[in-house]
């Protein structure tokens, strides 16, 4: 929720709002009694945690044998490289070893079919070694290398650099044809070349037009080929997705509170929102991936979505206070669908006398012969309802306020929330009024409490409003997949980020303001829709939503219209065989994916046969989508086997590739692609 304005035809503060969403009856005597000789030290909450903020590197990237090397710049300078390793993983291309120059030993990248060099510093040695790894018949895909590489890169230093400019597809390339036809922004410095020898895959240029500069190239060096970005990619998208950091803490979109999206007010070209940019790069620089290695190996991949789904809906609400009761008739209408809900829930704070009293009533209730007495349809939910909500699916997370301050919101609702016993805490969650701190403080922070996938990043007010009054919807970050922060230095946060694109207080008048395109509920769901499908023709989202609890306690034409754009919104999922997922379930498959990997890759030329190890936990419920090219050279798959029996495939286009896929139970498998002429 982010602000308090409106209720049936009057105004009205936050603190009024609140008092009527969190409407109470006093605790019973003898539940005040047990909860202060019962509970009353667990009542002022759990011990605070501290989890490790920032993400340690798989031990799968220590690999030798895979096909893909992602080589750093030795320690102490400053690289996007392990975040360029998440990227990849966010690709579905779980195949390559990390490593830095220095751990290189004679012969170790001849191990590798493709290297995949991290702008940093080269001396002469490394140039060396790299031009004669390429003319051997390596692979090479340089970001923003040295002037030295230029030639092996088939251009020629034109001077001079072009910074926060767009990438333009190169016509009759047959490369870029999986980009947009739209331009495409990327942030940060991008090198100013001349081809010399070297093909264009994309130009630099501005919003309307390109130069003849090259943002991406290709080059046959000897018996290898070359590829070049002339900008950071994995930097670029960071600033994509996560704004400006040097407008954090700045108020820039008019409205009173700082949130991660006053950092992209004048960052984000409104024109572009329906394109998720930062991704269509990354699925440039996979195809890519899979033309260098064309003569090694066909590339798997792993698929975004679960299994056979074509994308998925992450359902969310946001409850201030709500009685049970109300949250229960949300969840019932998502249930009715098949879907499951995450309520992130702001519960009233109190004293540790006040939090014992309610929790020893909470307790007492859920005893036979008691419930009765002590039920009341106002009543905040006790643990009994959360694990009741959480055996049928659901997810509880906490809301925290943090206006007090970062550090001391969350100290207070860690205790509150947990003090009434509604922990453990929940792994994802979202901030009141979605307030933000710094580029990166806030998932920061979060991380310590054990939280590993952040919605804050949210589509709500007039910064989506073009000058000429047009409301646009989108991905603002370019992104519709979770990836997981990163610092300015480069270091990996131990959380996903996950935008919020479908927010019904943004679409639609309620309580507390809002509705600010002026929708009517059948109009915002066309805007779910239209989503939905830009998805499934490509754009390839997971699309977050936000429905507020709030509403329903109010009643009137208020819950008549959440309800109306919700079961709207639900419909248009089920009808597209979008999964109604809660963020904890989103995030389960998200870590899942993350950590599987292929393993041992062979390509058997003489038998047109592709062989691999799916390495994956077992994980009831869930499973993976595994993707290989559908042409190799003038083969065409013909058959895949997984633990040694054919399966049934599907075809599916992924930025400009045709895959042949299978769905996989959670778990490691044999993989077999047979290929035919």
């Amino acid at each position: 929720m982010d602000g308090f304005s409106v209720v049936k035809t009057r105004s009205i503060s936050r603190r009024q709002f609140l008092q009527a969403a969190g409407l109470t009856t006093a605790a019973a005597g003898a539940a005040g009694l047990a909860g202060y000789f019962g509970i009353w030290q667990p009542a002022q909450g759990e011990p605070l945690p501290h989890h490790p903020p920032f993400a340690e590197p798989l031990a799968r990237w220590r690999l030798t044998t895979a096909p893909i090397l992602v080589l750093l710049p030795d320690e102490g300078v400053l690289s996007f490289g392990l975040y360029l390793a998440e990227l990849l993983c966010l690709e579905g291309v779980n195949a390559f070893r990390v490593a830095r120059w220095a751990e290189l030993g004679p012969g170790a990248l001849e191990a590798h079919a493709l290297v995949v060099l991290v702008p940093g510093p080269l001396g002469t040695a490394a140039v060396e070694r790299l031009t004669a790894y390429v003319a051997g018949g390596g692979r090479l895909m340089a970001l923003r290398p040295e002037a030295a590489l230029a030639e092996v890169l088939g251009v020629e230093p034109a001077g001079g650099a072009l910074t926060d400019g767009y990438l333009h597809r190169a016509s009759g390339q047959a490369l870029a044809q999986g980009l947009p036809a739209v331009s495409l922004q990327y942030h940060g410095p991008a090198d100013r070349y001349r081809l010399a020898g070297a093909q264009a895959v994309a130009w630099l240029g501005d919003r309307a037009a390109p130069t003849e500069a090259p943002a991406v190239a290709i080059h046959t060096f000897g018996r290898g080929r070359a590829v070049l970005w002339a900008y950071d990619l994995a930097h670029s998208v960071a600033l994509t997705r996560q704004g400006n950091p040097e407008w954090a803490n700045q108020e820039r979109d008019g409205r009173e509170g700082l949130r991660a999206q006053d950092m992209f007010v004048g960052w984000m070209d409104l024109d572009r929102l329906a394109v998720p940019q930062a991704d269509e790069q990354l699925r440039l620089l996979t195809r890519l991936l899979t033309e260098l290695l064309a003569e090694a190996l066909p590339l798997p991949r792993l698929g975004y979505f679960p299994g056979a789904a074509p994308g998925v809906l992450v359902a969310t609400g946001d409850s201030h206070q709500n009685p049970a009761a109300v949250i229960e008739t949300v969840l019932q209408r998502l249930e009715q669908r098949g879907g499951r809900l995450t309520v992130y829930y702001a519960p009233e704070l109190s004293s540790n006398w006040r939090r014992a009293v309610r929790r020893g009533r909470s307790e007492l209730s859920e005893l036979p012969g008691v419930r009765e007495t002590l039920n009341n349809p106002t009543a905040a939910p006790t643990a009994g309802h959360i694990q009741s909500w959480q055996g049928r699916g659901h997810e509880f997370g906490v809301h925290p306020y943090v206006e007090e301050g970062l550090e001391a919101g969350w100290q207070t609702y860690w205790r509150e929330f947990t003090g009434l016993g509604y922990g453990p805490l929940s792994p994802t969650t979202r901030t009141h009024r979605i307030l933000w701190t710094g580029w990166v403080e806030t998932a920061l922070v979060q991380a310590a409490y054990g939280i590993r996938m952040n919605l804050d990043y949210y589509h709500n007010g007039p910064a989506f409003q073009k000058p000429d009054g047009e409301w646009v919807f989108g991905h603002y970050t370019g992104s519709g997949l979770p990836a997981k922060f990163v610092d300015a230095a480069g270091r990996v946060v131990n959380t996903y980020q996950q935008l919020t694109q479908l927010v019904d207080e943004h679409l639609l008048t309620v309580p507390w303001g809002g509705g600010w395109p002026g929708l009517s509920p059948d109009e915002a769901v066309a805007v779910s829709r239209r989503l939905m499908d830009e998805s499934l023709a490509g754009a390839h989202g997971a699309l977050a939503a936000q429905f507020h609890v709030d509403p329903f306690l109010f009643g009137g034409q208020y819950a008549a219209d959440a309800g109306r754009w919700l079961d709207g919104t639900l419909d248009a999922a089920a009808e597209r065989g979008l999964p109604i997922w809660t963020a904890q379930d989103w995030l389960n498959f998200t870590e899942l994916r993350h950590d599987a990997g292929f393993t041992d890759l062979r390509w058997e030329a003489a038998a047109n046969t592709l062989t691999f190890q799916l390495e994956a936990e077992a994980a009831p419920g869930l499973e993976l989508a595994v993707m290989v090219p559908q042409a190799h050279g003038r083969l065409r798959l013909d058959r895949l086997e997984v633990d040694g029996a054919a399966v049934t495939t599907g075809v599916r286009s992924v930025g400009g590739v045709a895959y042949g896929w299978a769905a996989l139970a959670a778990g490691p498998h044999q993989v077999t692609a047979r290929y035919a002429a």
